[in-house]
């Protein structure tokens, strides 16, 4: 009797292992065509946090980098003069120079011993699209410049800059009001990047 009991539950045990062994093709080609649908709807998503992430990450770079120029202006008690070139969407630097007659440097000037080197303390301060991720910079002329005052540190010039995406979907305005400060805002609502609010519509200046 025992015996016979044994060999009814190995049988059985036997039967379930082999009813559980593997999964079918049905269920294998369910289960790639399911990963493959969450993929194709992971990417957009993934890629764009990726853009915002550099593009903020860029344009905080540039709002620091004005930020210095206006303390060191400040703290040296110095005119310090920013400059900007623009050869192209994705073409763009800015740069800085301490010089009492408020003469722009050129920042994509490369030799040192030029006079028109864009250097603070015998340092290059240049800021350009290798250093921000690449994001691309969109302001109204393709060149300027602008002096803070030393005193006060206000800006003599208003200054509205744009940085986008290469796709254009997302859109940051940096600006630099008279008084010297520099704010980042989105610039509309359909191109608005969270934690940035949307920017005065007077003063955003158009896109080439």
């Amino acid at each position: 009797m025992i015996r016979s009991n044994l060999s009814t539950r190995s049988r059985n045990t036997c039967h379930t292992f082999r009813r559980h062994r593997g999964f079918t093709l049905v269920e294998v080609l369910m289960s790639t065509i399911l990963v493959a649908m969450g993929t194709t709807l992971a990417i957009p998503s993934y890629r764009d946090m990726v853009d915002k992430r550099q593009l903020t990450n860029s344009a905080e770079q540039l709002a620091s980098f004005v930020n210095s120029v206006q303390s060191i202006s400040t703290r040296t008690n110095q005119v310090v003069t920013v400059s900007y070139e623009r050869n192209g969407h994705n073409q763009w630097c800015i740069g800085a120079v301490i010089n009492a007659d408020d003469t722009a440097c050129v920042c994509t000037q490369t030799s040192s011993s030029a006079s028109d080197y864009c250097a603070i303390d015998g340092q290059e301060f240049v800021l350009d699209e290798s250093l921000s991720n690449g994001s691309e910079l969109m302001h109204s002329i393709s060149g300027g410049s602008y002096s803070f005052d030393p005193i006060r540190g206000l800006s003599d010039a208003s200054l509205t800059m744009e940085l986008h995406t290469d796709n254009r979907k997302f859109k940051l305005n940096l600006m630099v009001n008279n008084t010297g400060r520099v704010i980042l805002c989105s610039k509309d609502d359909s191109h608005a990047i969270p934690g940035y609010d949307v920017c005065p519509l007077l003063v955003v200046e158009e896109e080439l």
